[in-house]
């Protein structure tokens, strides 16, 4: 009778040093500032309209990674510091953030397993739907004309989503998800 090995080269699930340390509420919470902070900065009137929503950005990275840390609350709260922060319509990113969190967080479970590229196809949408929003109900609101330059800020924030995942990977000690390349199990012969 022939002998078949069913080891396979890579388990099925995470061994070891792949498996991550949980987040910790610190150092979320400590992100998440850091990030407003980054976003608050005074940047430079001629590309104010280009600076991507950092504070937006880290959120969904936590919706993604750490959803129970980071869920609709802390993005209403995170939208409201925003719009105080910024002297717009109270309640503009605060309505913003909460839809796309919502949206990340319906698919948490699928953008947890993707690669990195395969992960910012998936939110570039949302990256620049968030925008879109923003600037809809600004229209709306009647909060003056509409500046469609600042839709570039989700495209930004969609470029840039893979070197801040990459980075806060880093940072929170995460292992890099590598590429998915076949999902069939090999035998050998």
């Amino acid at each position: 009778m022939p002998r078949v090995d069913l080891n396979m080269e890579k388990p099925l699930l995470p061994q070891g040093a792949e498996l991550a340390a949980p987040p910790t509420r610190l150092r979320v919470y400590a992100s998440l500032l850091l990030a407003l902070a980054a976003t608050l900065l005074p940047w430079a009137d001629q590309i104010r309209w280009l600076v991507p929503d950092f504070t937006f950005m880290a959120l969904l990275y936590w919706n993604i990674r750490a959803p129970r840390l980071a869920g609709l609350g802390a993005a209403f709260t995170l939208g409201l510091i925003t719009d105080v922060a910024r002297g717009v319509l109270m309640g503009l990113n605060a309505l913003a953030y909460c839809a796309a969190a919502f949206f990340v967080l319906l698919v948490q479970r699928r953008l947890e397993g993707f690669d990195g590229p395969r992960q910012t196809l998936q939110l570039a949408p949302i990256l620049f739907g968030k925008e879109a929003l923003v600037l809809a109900l600004g229209l709306v609101m009647g909060l003056g004309e509409a500046d469609w330059r600042w839709l570039a800020a989700g495209l930004a924030a969609a470029l840039l989503w893979l070197p801040l995942a990459w980075l806060m990977d880093r940072i929170t000690d995460r292992p890099a998800i590598p590429p998915q390349t076949d999902l069939g199990i090999r035998s050998r012969p």
